[in-house]
């Protein structure tokens, strides 16, 4: 059955990508901490109490940039191919990733960082990063890793990689481009591990 979307609601949905849009050029522009619901309205054109028809605080913002960045990664990484041999499409995944998350350091900080003090989204929010680890650890076993330390050992290392990359060579690879001797590393040692 096809929903049928209302004139008003594309237009409010329009109105929310706006909003949305306005948040990440500030938070691109001055850092996340300096978005405000106030210089947003400013940027949209309306006033700010306008702005709690589409989010209802600074954090209910936040919520939504987190929701919308989640998305974003999930479609991202849904485009990498998932067939042939596992490591080879967990590394093809993790590329992916790490690529994602260097362009852009404000959706990097705000999706695997603590930047935001006393932010937590919310538990639909929550839920795109649950699916989206759900995916990347189908991926690691399927490549023949199970245990969760050693799970927590390649998201360390992913990440790891990703914040050196923003932190010390913005725009370049200097940290990126051993993605894949890491990886390759890690799954050898889990291999070697792993025997009797």
């Amino acid at each position: 059955m096809t929903q049928v979307v209302s004139a008003r609601d594309a237009r409010r949905r329009e109105r929310l990508e706006q909003v949305l849009a306005a948040a990440w050029q500030i938070a691109r522009e001055q850092g996340l901490t300096a978005v405000t619901l106030h210089e947003v309205a400013r940027r949209v054109g309306i006033r700010q109490p306008s702005l709690y028809s589409y989010v209802d605080s600074k954090a209910g913002l936040y919520d939504a940039m987190f929701a919308q960045a989640y998305r974003e990664l999930l479609d991202h990484v849904a485009t990498v191919p998932r067939d042939g041999d596992p490591r080879r499409v967990l590394l093809a995944v993790s590329r992916s990733v790490l690529e994602f998350a260097v362009a852009d350091p404000a959706r990097q900080q705000l999706l695997f960082q603590r930047t935001i003090p006393g932010f937590a989204p919310s538990a639909g929010s929550y839920a795109l990063a649950e699916r989206f680890l759900g995916q990347v650890v189908a991926l690691l076993h399927a490549a023949g890793v199970e245990d969760p330390a050693d799970i927590d050992v390649y998201t360390a290392l992913v990440a790891g990689l990703g914040v050196q990359q923003i932190a010390n060579d913005p725009g370049g690879d200097r940290w990126t481009r051993h993605l894949e001797r890491l990886v390759g590393t890690f799954l050898l040692d889990r291999e070697t591990r792993g025997r009797p």
